[in-house]
């Protein structure tokens, strides 16, 4: 019983030692020492909301060339970065083999065309004898079977010629595009064999004054991502320089990467100084929405709320939209705060577009100083328990 009551005693004191302080710091307070509204003036200007995505550079088109003959590499007329016209020639395979098959299958096509003679004027001659009754009808048949085996014969082998004759006109490589070669994969004396997917001998890049940005966006943000919308850029290259673009195409198969799911976008970008380069990597800002000569507040006006005992505007004083709920702002009228419901509009996370409610010029309250950044008055009290400053209370001499 003793213990309860020491503790009472105790809890007692120190209720009437906080009292006693806070009476000594406010008996002398005063409307003046509550903190200063901080004003900010209502602007007009652009207000956009963005999201972010990183992806590389690629040229808007571009094409492997390959080859659809096997052989060994006798000549490359191209290197990297070398500028090519469409039909120009970039390689060449090894023809002699090619050649050979040629001569092969064109003597194959002469004889067959001697055997499809001989066996004609055989056919015809029996012919008469039968219309004589000097052959019989098995003879003819036969005769009339051998000619026209010998015309498929010569057909096979006309077909065959025309093979060999595509097949060496493959062993020279063409551009199929004017551009630039961005890549060669092979040497000269080099084997390449062709199959069922036919080797890259060279990348060429139809145009570099057009790129297009293989950008990767996140799936909560991808439903915000349009065709046409405006896209600013940077690359690490340059550094400070922006570059402009525009989407054109959200592509509908995702991608996934540890679980978290993307979405390619493909952007596409002017590239006149051919500054940007295949391979680059874009740092993209992609503007979803944008609003211009918007009346903007900033959003630290909206989360504002005086302190009390802040002077306020009598709200008799202060006309009131009609029909605006939802959102209100502060302004500052002569030092005295006024509340004021709004309407907003977009928020890009700095400021905020102002639909009704506000008109550029006006003053809305952003914050409220603190008392502990205001200056204390010539002669306020100070606390008893707080020690002085040294050298405070000395007398002068």
């Amino acid at each position: 019983m003793k213990k309860l009551l020491k503790i009472v005693i105790v809890l007692a004191i120190v209720a009437g030692v906080a009292l006693g302080v806070k009476a000594f710091f406010f008996k002398n307070a005063k409307p003046d020492s509550i903190g200063a509204l901080v004003s900010a003036k209502v602007t007009q200007g652009t207000i956009a909301t963005t999201i972010s995505a990183t992806g590389s550079l690629e040229p808007v088109d571009q094409v492997e060339v390959g080859t659809q003959v096997s052989g060994d590499i006798a000549k490359i007329h191209v290197d990297f970065n070398s500028k090519v016209k469409k039909g120009q020639v970039i390689a060449e395979l090894d023809k002699s083999k090619l050649k050979a098959t040629l001569d092969q299958v064109e003597l194959a096509y002469k004889s067959a065309k001697i055997d499809l003679e001989y066996k004609q004027s055989t056919y015809d001659r029996i012919k008469k004898l039968a219309e004589s009754n000097s052959a019989s009808a098995v003879d003819l048949e036969t005769a009339e079977y051998n000619l026209n085996s010998a015309k498929l014969a010569v057909d096979r082998s006309k077909n065959e010629v025309s093979q060999a004759k595509l097949n060496l006109s493959y062993a020279t490589i063409k551009s199929p595009i004017d551009g630039v070669v961005l890549e060669r994969s092979v040497d000269v004396g080099q084997t390449v064999a062709a199959s069922m997917s036919a080797p890259t001998l060279f990348i060429i890049a139809k145009d570099l004054s057009q790129m297009k940005v293989m950008a990767d966006v996140d799936e909560a943000d991808i439903g915000q991502v349009k065709a046409g919308q405006q896209v600013e850029f940077t690359v690490d290259a340059f550094q400070g320089e922006t570059f402009s673009g525009s989407v054109q195409e959200v592509r509908l198969n995702p991608t996934t990467t540890s679980n978290v799911v993307t979405y390619t976008v493909v952007i596409t970008a002017e590239n006149p100084e051919q500054k940007l380069l295949p391979g680059m990597t874009a740092t993209c800002t992609i503007v979803t929405q944008k609003v211009e000569d918007a009346i903007m507040v900033p959003v630290k006006a909206l989360k504002f709320s005086p302190a009390e005992g802040t002077p306020m505007v009598d709200p008799k004083d202060m006309p009131r939209p009609a029909g605006l709920k939802g959102d209100r702002v502060w302004i500052n009228i002569n030092g005295k705060a006024a509340s004021r419901p709004v309407k907003t509009g977009l928020n890009d996370g700095v400021n905020v577009q102002v639909l009704k409610g506000l008109s550029v010029g006006d003053s809305v309250v952003v914050s409220q100083e603190s008392l502990a950044n205001t200056a204390a008055p010539k002669g306020a009290a100070t606390s008893p328990f707080m020690p002085s400053p040294p050298g405070k209370n000395k007398k002068k001499k």
